[in-house]
């Protein structure tokens, strides 16, 4: 044992003076490439998928230097090098920030991680790093506000993607159609290319190109979205497949249907859809988070049900979700007062988020929460009481009011129209009615589907059943061999007898 515990603190010193070079973005932008280019040569999508996680992290941290010092580094001249770095110097230089890592420029440059040396011939010329610099451009332009410029390096590169059309430069094109879509939304023309997103679509689907098939279908969608075409969009959602296989673009996916839904008066299955989207969706997508809940929030009312205090007081969610809690506080208590003031104060925000044409129809279920708490505290009460407790205007109205309530169960009583006063009926036990084995049966169902679609997202290292396939052949063999000793054996036994 004593001679373990010095082997063991030898090798905590041994690693203690192993210094680990720090993080830069050149660092790992080189990295990437790297990953890329084993990508390539492994024809594995996995190592090109590590390398295209690294760029939420390098956007954060490149700078203008890095970028240009990449781009002569890795881009030939011949391939429109002095182009792009004549966009890059569009950009002015910002301010260093001082203590950046805690290191110099000169440093950063002779410092390599010893898995990244000889590898620098793998990807200078590959097609994939040519449209992951692209990319990488073209999102540094995008966050700098040179919206056109970018626009110009998105073509260029899809016109590359289309030339070489290689099924292993999906997951790189994919984002490059995304940001493609973005800078025209942020331009403020997204009609321009609706008609060249629907070709890429139809192509992306011709050549089997999941990923990107994924990013066009939500861009088409939120194409028709922007300008409130929920038919067509419905109509595109009819005659496609929702793509499972991105965790993210099927959130967003899910969210669009849903927000259709909505619009189509189709409550339960919008709820539906947002409720997966936010399961589905990142932690750190807080923004998509905030609207896919102030959407599930209106929905939820809208079927009558009540949102969870607590989602209202979520950490990211709070600030932006009040307006929604003093809607849905009118809405608990059947209010028309509360519900009008809250939509003078708030309702600017409401307009900006798109919410104001579905808020509109929530005044019908004010009036019916209050109706239903009326009839529960009341067996009898005239319709002009009804009209001042709900602080309504006309009593014909409130008349045709309850009528519709009664019609469609919201409350259990009749109206006595030559007295002018409502009947409110012994309310029933829930339990004797069909209800309870409703919410078992959609509960079951909700457990039935999460089940499935954990077995459809199970994914496993490729080639896996290699080895097990090998090993049964080895036995077999190895059976085959023993069954021939045994029958040789026996051969010269009875020859030995004979």
């Amino acid at each position: 044992p004593t001679k373990n515990s010095k082997t063991n603190k030898e090798v905590k010193e041994e690693r203690k003076e192993v210094k680990i070079p720090p993080r830069t973005a050149a660092s790992e932008l080189k990295a990437s490439l790297i990953l890329i280019a084993k990508g390539v040569k492994t024809l594995q999508s996995t190592y090109i998928a590590r390398g295209i996680r690294k760029i939420y992290w390098i956007r954060k941290h490149i700078k203008k230097s890095d970028l240009v010092d990449s781009l002569k580094k890795f881009v030939p001249k011949s391939q429109n090098q002095q182009q792009l770095l004549d966009y890059v110097n569009l950009v002015e230089e910002a301010m260093e920030v001082e203590g950046n890592d805690g290191v110099a420029k000169d440093e950063t440059k002779s410092m390599e991680v010893e898995e990244l040396k000889g590898a620098t011939d793998d990807y200078e010329v590959l097609p994939e790093v040519r449209v992951f610099l692209d990319l990488l451009l073209l999102i540094f332009l995008l966050d700098n506000g040179k919206i056109k410029e970018a626009i110009n390096i998105a073509e260029t590169s899809m016109e590359l993607i289309k030339s070489h059309n290689k099924r292993i430069m999906d997951l790189i094109s994919s984002r490059v159609y995304y940001y493609y879509y973005i800078a025209h939304h942020r331009l403020g023309e997204p009609s321009i290319i609706r008609n060249k997103l629907l070709n890429m679509y139809r192509s992306a689907c011709l050549h089997h190109d999941v990923p990107g098939q994924a990013v066009l279908q939500n861009a088409i969608l939120a194409n028709y979205l922007h300008y409130n075409m929920y038919g067509q969009a419905e109509m595109f959602c009819n005659v496609t497949n929702a793509i499972e296989r991105d965790n993210n673009q099927y959130a967003r996916y899910l969210y669009y249907t849903g927000k259709i839904n909505a619009i189509q008066l189709h409550y339960s299955d919008a709820e539906e859809n947002l409720s997966q989207a936010l399961r589905k969706c990142p932690r750190s997508a807080v923004g998509f988070r905030q609207m896919t809940t102030k959407l599930l929030c209106i929905v939820q009312l809208l079927m009558g049900d009540i949102p969870e205090r607590s989602t209202f007081f979520e950490k990211d969610l709070k600030k932006s979700l009040f307006p929604y809690f003093k809607l849905t506080q009118a809405v608990r208590d059947g209010s028309l007062q509360i519900f009008t003031d809250a939509l003078k104060i708030h309702g600017s925000i409401f307009q900006n988020d798109g919410m104001s044409s579905l808020i509109t129809r929530l005044r019908h279920n004010v009036i019916k929460t209050g109706l239903r708490k009326i009839c529960i505290s009341y067996s009898s009460i005239s319709l002009a009481s009804i009209c001042e407790k709900l602080k309504y205007d006309s009593v014909e109205d409130i008349e045709y009011i309850v009528a519709k309530a009664i019609h469609d169960g919201v409350i259990n009583a009749t109206i006595d129209r030559e007295k002018g006063r409502l009947m409110s009926k012994e309310t029933l036990d829930i339990y004797s009615s069909d209800e309870p084995s409703r919410v078992f049966n959609k509960r079951i169902n909700f457990c039935l589907k999460l089940r499935n679609e954990a077995v459809k997202a199970m994914q496993y290292p490729p080639d896996a059943h290699k080895p097990k396939r090998e090993k049964e052949a080895e036995e077999a063999k190895e059976a085959k061999e023993a069954k021939e000793k045994k029958a040789e054996s026996k051969e010269e036994k009875k020859k030995k007898k004979k």
